[in-house]
């Protein structure tokens, strides 16, 4: 809220807080004084008033020695007279003091809501700045410590994947070194040869490894285009599944009439790649059965991949989308799988979230829609 707002919302608090009171009075001074001028100014005081207006002119005829006397109180008791029989410019004369008061009571309030406006509002906006800064000092320090913490986890991941190699080259090494010294030449040339195949297996295990980072690392930008996600998802689910055979992949989809989104056909098969993937993995030495959902809903479309395998631990599931973070252990896994399809959900507008469906896992992808025609 800008300054000019909280200056604004403090007047009109001040302002009604200070009226308010004065309205309510001036009201109820109104009720009271027609309540007075009702009980007092009644039709038997006027006839008592014009009873004496006559007797006293009767008097002036009758005793001219004292008519000066006469006249006088004459002319009072008729100016009486007037006011009872009139209340209403009694009320109209009193009600416009009482008026001149409130307005300078009105005038007042408005001059102390302004100050009082300008003053809280200097306050509130020098400890909202105060506590603006506070917190972007706050989540510099938390973003600093996320980042941290990140490149953390990456140097241990890298530490523990390339450090597993090395050490049985190291052992190798040092074996054919000792070899060399011992065996003969025939001996020695097929350890030698042993020695090197071992090698290189572990050394496409480090190319592997850093393959993986590299993909991580230069994801394609996403090329949005309008097409029928249920065709594409029918064709690429026939895809996939051949690459997994244990994998029996279901297709549902809520109507046989066509559902426009805007996806990148490429990048969104590898998300539903990389989520067949993931439960094959999580379910080794077993067949799985995927079942993929698609659905309209008010805010787009959603597409739910769930499989019959075992859930994933609850612990895990706050971190389930994290790089590096993985439920099985493989020597290629790399626990990159749900960071990319996340990656790529979000950078087609939409998101991703994993829950269990009767007891099942499953990932539901949420998609923006696109306007109908």
């Amino acid at each position: 809220m800008s300054d000019r707002n909280i200056k604004l919302l403090l007047f009109l608090t001040v302002l009604v807080i200070s009226v308010l009171p004065m309205m309510a009075a001036l009201y109820f001074l109104d009720r009271s004084l027609q309540t007075s001028l009702n009980l007092g100014f009644n039709p038997h005081i006027t006839r008592v008033l014009e009873d004496s207006s006559h007797n006293l002119l009767t008097l002036r005829k009758l005793d001219a020695e004292r008519q000066a006397e006469y006249r006088e109180q004459f002319e009072r008791i008729e100016q009486l007279r007037h006011v009872y029989e009139h209340p209403a410019l009694v009320r109209h004369g009193v009600l416009e003091s009482l008026r001149i008061y409130f307005a300078l009571g009105l005038m007042a309030a408005l001059a102390f809501s302004l100050l009082v406006a300008a003053m809280l509002s200097r306050r509130i906006a020098r400890a909202y700045t105060q506590t603006f800064d506070e917190l972007l000092k706050q989540r510099e320090k938390v973003r600093y410590l996320q980042e941290i913490s990140a490149w953390q986890e990456l140097a241990k991941m890298l530490a523990h994947e390339i450090k597993n190699p090395l050490t049985p080259i190291e052992v190798l090494v040092s074996s054919l070194r000792k070899a060399h010294a011992q065996l003969s030449m025939q001996e020695f040339s097929a350890r030698l040869a042993q020695t090197q195949a071992m090698i290189g297996e572990e050394l496409q295990h480090l190319k592997r490894t850093v393959d993986h980072f590299s993909d991580f690392a230069r994801l394609p930008e996403v090329k949005l285009e309008r097409v029928d996600l249920s065709a594409i998802l029918a064709a690429q689910l026939r895809a996939v599944g051949s690459m997994f055979p244990t994998a029996k992949i279901g297709y549902e989809p809520e109507s046989a009439t066509s559902v426009q989104a805007d996806v990148d056909p490429t990048l969104f098969r590898q998300v539903l790649t990389n989520l067949v993937r993931n439960g094959v993995e999580a379910n080794p030495g077993r067949e799985v059965r995927f079942l993929v959902r698609l659905v309209r809903t008010d805010q787009g479309v959603e597409v739910s991949v769930g499989n019959d395998g075992a859930p994933v631990p609850e612990d895990l599931v706050p971190r389930l989308f994290d790089p590096y973070v993985s439920g099985t252990r493989g020597k290629d896994n790399m626990g990159l799988g749900l960071a990319i399809v996340r990656k790529i959900v979000i950078d087609h507008g939409g998101d991703i979230r994993y829950r269990l469906q009767q007891g099942s896992p499953a990932f539901v992808i949420g998609l923006p829609g696109v306007p109908h025609g």
